[in-house]
């Protein structure tokens, strides 16, 4: 709408790319050039500062979130912009947009989104897997786009709140009803994995951080996503049983060594999952029902009235975080 700061498109060449103009994450003092258009027009600029996650970013690259800022400055920590620059060349290496920095591809974009996420939601901070999330949320959005659907996905508890927070119990309720699934729609397959010792909670660990991007191929992790944004993170472990389940027969048969490799071969079976095979695999209501019903005795993605209540920013500050940061200083 007219009262958004407008955002320049990404991933093309000539002046309009996603990584074009990276002033706020590749300068020294910040900035915005090429990346946002530094002002609201004239009535919503005049109406105070910036309260949706579109201009709260904007307001975070103007204020620059370079690697020269000092720690004070920027409110994050050298620990977390250390771990931030050795992800990003490590989230999609054989991917053009992703394998250098150069300022036309998405390794600056993505480090604008990570430094963002961390400065805005302090109880997220930055984690490991979130990189993934951010760069795939960026191969199908703007910058605007995607850093409100990275807190949509990090903060609501509906979705993956709680998975990358420092004690991460989201991710500790989905292992448990992982491995609750498993036990009652394969109990044959579960025997099998123990008996081979292959460490099924373990191997989760990354499927849940990444959100599968990066372990199940790009159709069938955007297929999973549209259904975890309508029914949440419960999915995840609906779609990790289906895949299974087309599998099972495989998995069981003499011949299958499991554990021939670190994870037993389990990342395979994910990516051989095509979203076709998969959405019939996720039909199966007996399935869902088992799923579903681990998923809420361990409490994954509970929304309680009063995780709702605060969702809907009835309180002094929005959920997704903290306010705004004050504008920059004028440079004369």
């Amino acid at each position: 709408g007219e009262d958004e700061l407008s955002l320049r498109a990404a991933a093309a060449a000539g002046g309009d790319g996603k990584g074009d103009g990276g002033g706020g994450s590749e300068g020294s003092g910040g900035g915005s050039e090429g990346v946002f258009s530094p002002a609201l027009p004239g009535e919503a600029a005049a109406a105070g500062p910036p309260v949706g996650l579109r201009e709260i970013y904007a307001a975070h690259v103007e204020v620059g979130i370079s690697r020269s800022e000092t720690e004070e400055a920027s409110g994050l920590s050298a620990a977390q912009r250390r771990e931030v620059e050795q992800d990003l060349l490590r989230t999609f290496p054989e991917h053009a947009l992703f394998s250098s920095h150069a300022r036309q591809g998405l390794v600056p974009p993505l480090r604008r989104l990570l430094l963002c996420l961390a400065r805005q939601v302090p109880t997220v901070g930055y984690c490991q897997g979130i990189n993934f999330i951010a760069a795939f949320l960026l191969l199908h959005a703007d910058e605007g786009t995607a850093f409100e659907l990275l807190v949509a996905l990090t903060s609501q508890a509906a979705l993956l709140r709680g998975m990358h927070t420092a004690d991460m119990p989201a991710l500790h309720a989905a292992h448990a009803a992982l491995l609750s699934s498993f036990e009652q729609s394969m109990p044959q397959l579960m025997a099998r994995l123990r008996d081979d010792d292959v460490p099924l909670r373990e191997a989760s660990t990354q499927w849940l951080l990444c959100a599968l991007v990066d372990v199940m191929p790009p159709g069938a992790v955007g297929r999973v996503w549209d259904l975890m944004f309508l029914d949440g993170a419960r999915v995840l472990l609906r779609s990790i049983a289906a895949a299974f389940r087309l599998h099972e027969a495989a998995l069981l048969a003499e011949h299958a060594d499991l554990a021939d490799s670190a994870d037993g071969g389990l990342k395979a079976v994910l990516r051989a999952a095509t979203p076709r095979l998969l959405s019939r695999a996720m039909s199966q209501q007996e399935l869902t029902r088992i799923c579903d019903e681990a998923a809420g005795s361990a409490g994954l993605g509970e929304v309680t009235a009063a995780t709702r209540a605060a969702e809907g920013g009835g309180g002094e500050r929005p959920w997704w975080g903290a306010p705004p940061p004050p504008p920059p200083p004028p440079l004369y």
